[in-house]
């Protein structure tokens, strides 16, 4: 049996899991392993063609869904595919890495003994979340930036109690300013644009209060990141940062030296 022979199937692939397939091959090859994804080959093959076959509302769906980024569309970072496989081998091993690593402060690439914690996928940007020797503070690494990767026989040193849930709700991958700082933040949103904060809420118990007939004022307790801040400058004049004092002088400071880099 060829290594890349057609998926036999008995019975055949249904065409609504011929569906799944495809979007599977689409949207998923980021999050899986690299031998996940090549084991599925034969079975993407199978969909491509029971969809172009199969004469149903279906074979046509593939053409009508569409997944897209927040914010300005970029294209993700190139990333190593043997770098790829052998980081997410160790993760499923939990095997240490041999990385070398080009940082973003400088164009010497550095070697590191790593331990892999967990994979995020954000904004089509894939981060290694790891310690690195046998430090305990964590490191976010993006992988389009590791040159080189080496599987090691070594185990990785576990952190007590690590979580990537909890670590990613504490803010990180937002950039906090301050371990585990949370503000409360009061924001004045117009009418134009308050349904977005409604729709997708900023936390669970985010309170709002009709303040006119134009205004909605918002009020979440947040972790205090860069995040937050791009997110509120993204809405222009249409908010105003009532509280937390400190983060309103923050957000004019930064309209104040934008309005004079385009004055000048």
């Amino acid at each position: 049996w060829l290594a890349d022979a057609p998926q036999l199937d008995l019975p055949s692939l249904e065409p609504q899991a011929a569906l799944v397939f495809h979007l599977a091959e689409r949207y998923l090859q980021q999050l899986l392993p690299a031998s996940s994804f090549q084991y599925l080959t034969p079975w993407f093959r199978s969909a491509a063609g029971v969809l172009t076959m199969h004469d149903s509302e279906l074979s046509t769906w593939r053409n009508k869904v569409r997944v897209l980024p927040t914010g300005q569309p970029l294209l993700p970072p190139v990333t190593d595919r043997e770098v790829q496989r052998v980081v997410t081998q160790a993760l499923l091993q939990d095997k240490q890495l041999c990385l070398t690593y080009l940082p973003r402060s400088t164009l010497i690439a550095k070697t590191y003994k790593a331990n892999p914690l967990g994979l995020v996928v954000r904004d089509q940007v894939i981060y290694l979340v790891c310690t690195l020797r046998d430090y305990s503070d964590i490191k976010q690494l993006v992988l389009g930036r590791i040159q080189a990767a080496e599987l090691l026989e070594q185990s990785v040193h576990k952190l007590n109690g690590f979580d990537l849930d909890e670590y990613i709700a504490q803010g990180e991958f937002g950039v906090t300013l301050e371990q585990g700082r949370k503000i409360q933040l009061v924001a004045d949103f117009d009418q134009k644009v308050a349904q977005t904060v409604i729709e997708r809420p900023l936390e669970q118990h985010q309170h709002i209060e009709q303040i006119d007939s134009s205004t909605l004022r918002v009020t979440a307790t947040i972790p205090d990141t860069k995040e937050l801040r791009r997110w509120l400058l993204g809405f222009g004049e249409y908010v105003v940062v009532k509280e937390p004092i400190a983060l309103r002088e923050e957000i004019c400071s930064v309209l104040n030296a934008m309005l004079d880099r385009y004055r000048g």
